[in-house]
């Protein structure tokens, strides 16, 4: 089966992260991160703001990927609207793996607003993923990602950043992924073949395979097969 291996090296359409967004800004972070190496294969960002008034409400984050190169796995909320700053704070996130979208809200639900809620800058959000495949991803955040502020003379919701109306205070991310390097020296060459080649066919157990290495395991799935020798196929002679 190893002999019958195409090796084939493809392109990616490659998305960078846009320019530093304006003050105050919501934002991905880190803008562009490179995912290689060994396992386990996981790309996590946090969605931040400098925002630093102290009328911090609520925020929304709507962030879109794609799902050829990436799945989400985990969202969690960050240190801006949470139980600690008050017990009415709210958290939810859905994550959409169809649409390639994972949608993350929080909000204070003051009955009695107190004189301040809460203070930037801080982390609004942070999302993890599994690499699936070698390739670029770009992070987007969607019209609907907003922040939000509580104005106590008026007693009403407002927008201090909104991507829908201000999409020069947003900034994105995009996250590149290698797989293939079996011996994590960024390149893929003959050794990781011969890596992967001796072993082929191997499983995490229990007990292990006599041959196991879980460094060629790329799908994570306790099993070395035609799968992830692939991945050493499609990236042969790239480095990085």
């Amino acid at each position: 089966m190893l002999g019958l291996l195409v090796l084939t090296i493809f392109s990616t359409n490659m998305h960078f992260a846009s320019a530093p967004p304006l003050s105050p800004y919501i934002m991905v972070v880190p803008p562009t991160q490179t995912i290689s190496g060994h396992p386990p294969y996981r790309a996590t960002v946090t969605i931040t703001t400098d925002y630093t008034g102290f009328d911090l409400w609520s925020y929304h984050i709507q962030l879109t990927y794609n799902t050829s190169v990436l799945q989400a796995i985990q969202v969690s909320n960050g240190n801006l609207i949470t139980t600690s700053e008050d017990p009415t704070a709210r958290f939810n996130a859905t994550i959409n793996e169809a649409l390639g979208e994972v949608s993350i809200g929080a909000y204070f639900y003051y009955l009695t607003p107190p004189p301040y809620t809460t203070q930037g800058p801080g982390t609004l959000a942070s999302v993890t993923f599994r690499i699936l495949r070698t390739g670029t991803s770009a992070l987007t955040l969607q019209k609907a990602t907003k922040l939000q502020g509580f104005n106590f003379t008026t007693n009403s919701v407002y927008n201090i950043v909104i991507a829908d109306e201000k999409p020069n205070n947003i900034g994105h991310g995009a996250v590149t992924a290698y797989l293939g390097d079996v011996t994590g020296d960024n390149t893929v060459n003959a050794a990781d073949m011969t890596s992967m080649s001796n072993a082929y066919g191997s499983t995490a157990g229990p007990p292990p395979s006599p041959n196991w290495n879980s460094n060629c395991n790329f799908h994570e799935d306790s099993k070395i097969d035609v799968r992830d020798l692939y991945h050493v196929g499609e990236n042969y002679g790239k480095s990085w």
